[in-house]
């Protein structure tokens, strides 16, 4: 089976599809055939090292946390799985490898796929819904907030909209020039072009802010905060998690790291969401695995589209 790897931390050039054996599940695994895996910039931090201090140095390194595709064996242990259940899933960033032909996983790794969502569309939800509902759901109440997304045309900003919409919040969401009906068909209250307006010069302020493009510093989003607002940054890092710290004890306007787990349980509220409340996933790109390198050189880029990206084997 084709697997996507790298061997050295480092750009783009580092990566190579490797032939592979199919590995045999055992205990509670399933070996799943990846129909679709979602692109994600945590890819590119991890291989370029960003996240050293806790992505296990295992070598080689494999590519990938989230996928959609059809069960194809199961271990001896596992009871509650079929073989050909079309599932979706996560893997942690220690283990990763969802860009391949097949992936082993534990079995309460997936989820049942929503019928609602092509593979393409499931692969792309597990990362950005659980940091959607994270966000939205557990750190903050949006219900009836003011919440700025910025960068609410991407993967993980126009679910946290349609989330935080759910909760009858009043969202404002940036992006650029080209993006802005589709944030608002995503159901943000308000949309700012990014190009033309400097949310941080703009004087509003907000209850909460997601900073779902990870460009806004704790000193300008502090000053977008209303009093007890909170900051929600998908960054973590020493230098975040102590400022976090450090602001916390004394500010009343609060400074949050998100950090997410994706189980079984959140792959369920995901599956509810899309099947009972309207969650959409939206795809704005494909490539097929072995155009791994223009995929990763036009996303890394900056080329991204709205929505997700997924790479198809």
């Amino acid at each position: 089976m084709k697997q996507l790897r790298y061997d050295n931390y480092g750009g783009i050039e580092q990566m190579y599809l490797a032939e592979v054996a199919t590995p045999e599940p055992t205990g509670q695994e399933l070996l799943v055939e990846v129909r679709a895996a979602g692109m994600n910039p945590v890819d590119w931090k991890i291989r370029n090292a960003h996240f050293k201090l806790a992505d296990g140095h295992q070598w080689p390194r494999l590519m990938g946390c989230e996928f959609a595709g059809v069960v194809a064996a199961a271990g001896p242990e596992v009871t509650d799985v079929r073989i050909g259940s079309e599932v979706f899933g996560w893997v942690n960033f220690k283990k990763l490898g969802a860009m391949a032909d097949f992936i082993l996983v534990e079995s309460s790794e997936v989820h049942e796929k929503p019928a609602s969502l092509s593979m393409q569309e499931a692969a792309a939800l597990p990362m950005v819904g659980a940091t959607a509902y994270t966000a939205m759901r557990e750190e903050i109440d949006a219900r009836g907030k003011r919440i700025l997304i910025n960068g609410g045309s991407g993967g993980l900003g126009h679910l946290a909209i349609q989330i935080a919409r759910m909760d009858n919040a009043e969202v404002t969401a940036t992006g650029s020039g080209h993006h802005q009906t589709f944030m608002q068909d995503m159901g943000a209250s308000h949309t700012i072009d990014y190009g033309e307006t400097d949310i941080t010069q703009s004087g509003q302020t907000f209850d909460a802010i997601l900073d779902a493009a990870d460009t806004l510093s704790w000193s300008q989003a502090r000053t977008l905060l209303s009093d007890h607002g909170t900051f929600l940054d998908i960054q973590p890092g020493v230098r975040s998690f102590v400022s976090s710290f450090v602001n916390n004890l004394v500010s009343d306007k609060k400074h949050d790291i998100l950090v997410v787990s994706v189980n079984h349980t959140m792959l369920h509220r995901l599956y509810d969401l899309v099947e009972n409340h309207g969650l959409k996933v939206h795809v704005g790109r494909e490539y097929a695995l072995m155009d791994y390198k223009r995929a990763y050189t036009e996303v890394e880029g900056g080329e991204a589209p709205a929505g997700k990206v997924v790479l198809v084997p």
